[in-house]
């Protein structure tokens, strides 16, 4: 191991307590740039527009890196909880262009009651533009969708998680320029987490587009961030294989809806609504989707607005080997299918794409 490397301290198969930050010494952008997968050291990535420099940090904070003689990513110590979170550090990441750091996933609910108590140093600095705060929405809602997912779907974890994302619907709700120029903040690699949040900012803005009452815009809020939490409940290895699956692999991927919400139903917190999206947003409306193969007519309201928002994410982020499409692209697919989101849908959703809500103040509404 290089002097650097021992130096640092890092972990290849997990990590330690934070004790000597790595953002005390000089960054080697070179070990910066790395590719894996969070959840195999039960890590989280952070945005760092959620962390304000001078305050102790929410959690412990980690900088993964590349080991050159191990050929690993090493976790390494960058701040303990408690700790004050230098701006040097701050700056020092930017530079490196790194503008996430990570934290143990069984941390997560920290990151909430942190944002809790600093949402409005955060929320309301006067330097804070529409499309910061919901970037920083973004990512705490994905951090909860993390955490949820990583749990053993308990009642208390279920219940934990569906009033976070009350919290983070009601927030979005609060302020009418977070769900306007979606197009600009939407993440487009696609994870379930960030798969979730972006399907509840969606049917949120469609929802206001189409001028329905607040509480279904805030039912479909919660039912599109919950919609896929049944997946956890299925081997991941499913979820992340690019070959086509199986008839096999793809009946046990279906019934991620029924697994979702008998996980959802007995949470005295979450709306009807959001339980028949769960149960519905892969229904068609010519009868053709599961589980319970109905028609537009027969199919909750709700669960095919979010069928719609749902279908049109995956398209623009890419899924299961297919390519991302541009919005154009989607568009069109969309309209040359439009048998399986209804008629009514279709014309309003293509319209919803040019407007406000995705394309930015100058686009007609």
């Amino acid at each position: 191991m290089s002097p650097e490397d021992k130096a640092e301290g890092g972990s290849g198969g997990g990590a330690q307590k934070p004790t000597r930050s790595v953002l005390d010494r000089k960054l080697d952008g070179t070990r910066l740039k790395v590719d894996f997968d969070p959840a195999d050291f039960g890590m989280a990535p952070l945005s760092l527009e959620i962390l304000i420099a001078g305050e102790p940090s929410p959690a412990d904070l980690y900088l993964p890196m590349f080991n050159r003689e191990t050929r690993l990513v090493e976790m390494n110590p960058a701040c303990a909880m408690g700790e004050e979170f230098k701006a040097s550090w701050r700056d020092k990441l930017i530079d490196a262009e790194q503008t996430k750091i990570y934290v143990p996933i069984d941390q997560a609910p920290l990151l909430n009651n942190y944002f809790s108590a600093f949402a409005t140093t955060i929320m309301s600095d006067s330097k804070s533009g529409a499309r910061k705060k919901a970037m920083v929405l973004q990512e705490l809602a994905s951090l909860n969708m993390r955490s949820l997912f990583g749990s053993e779907l308990t009642p208390k974890a279920v219940e934990g998680a569906v009033n976070q994302a009350q919290e983070a619907v009601t927030r979005m709700s609060r302020d009418t320029q977070i769900l306007s120029n979606l197009g600009t903040i939407m993440k487009t690699d696609y994870n379930v987490y960030s798969h979730s949040v972006n399907v509840c900012m969606l049917a949120m803005a469609f929802g206001r587009f189409l001028r329905y009452s607040e509480a279904t815009i805030q039912s479909l809020g919660v039912g599109g961030m919950l919609h896929d939490v049944g997946y956890s409940k299925l081997p991941k290895e499913l979820l992340t294989k690019t070959e086509p699956l199986t008839q096999a692999e793809e009946e046990l991927k279906r019934n991620h809806t029924r697994l979702g919400y008998q996980a959802l139903m007995n949470v005295a917190a979450v709306p009807y609504d959001a339980l028949m999206i769960t149960m519905h947003h892969h229904e068609n409306a010519d009868g053709s989707g599961y589980p319970g193969h109905l028609r537009a007519e027969r199919t909750p309201f709700p669960a095919r607005v979010v069928h719609v928002v749902d279908s049109y994410d995956i398209l623009t982020t890419g899924r299961e080997g297919h390519p991302a499409m541009s919005a154009p692209e989607a568009a069109a697919n969309m309209v040359q299918n439009a048998r399986l989101y209804g008629q009514d849908l279709i014309p309003p959703f293509i319209r919803f794409l040019g407007s406000k809500y995705v394309k930015g103040e100058g686009s007609p509404d």
